[in-house]
């Protein structure tokens, strides 16, 4: 038996690289910005957040984390904070915690879930000069 079939030329597949595309969500409200933190390892964050307390119109940035992230949050505050104290002196301003209503995927009704806030301010000292 014959094979009669014609195979069509099979085009070679991309290969799979374990690299993850990342976008940080982020939004700027007049002099406030803030960094909603996910899942994501805290080194991710630390760039929005320093080129943020870098800017002179800026006067804090608020982490904002719902869920399993909470925890991530701290982290993150706590990492940046810690790790650039040379460059940027960081003091955590505020802390809010709560529960609030997220919409179902579904859309149909709500449901209740943590949150946490946390405001970090750059704490400018102005260098004597002697």
């Amino acid at each position: 038996m014959a094979n009669t079939k014609e195979e069509k030329p099979r085009k070679p597949k991309p290969k799979k690289t374990n690299k993850r595309r990342f976008r940080v969500n982020k939004k700027l409200d007049g002099n406030i910005g803030t960094i909603f933190i996910g899942y994501e390892d805290p080194f991710m964050y630390f760039p929005d957040i320093m080129s943020y307390l870098d800017r002179e119109e800026i006067k804090e940035v608020k982490l904002k984390a719902r869920g399993k992230s909470i925890s991530n949050a701290v982290n993150v505050s706590e990492q940046f904070k810690n790790r650039f104290k040379k460059d940027i002196e960081t003091v955590v301003k505020n802390v809010e915690i709560g529960t609030e209503n997220v919409p179902k995927k579904d859309k149909k009704g709500t449901f209740r879930m943590s949150f946490i806030e946390i405001t970090l301010v750059a704490d400018k000292k102005e260098e004597k000069a002697d």
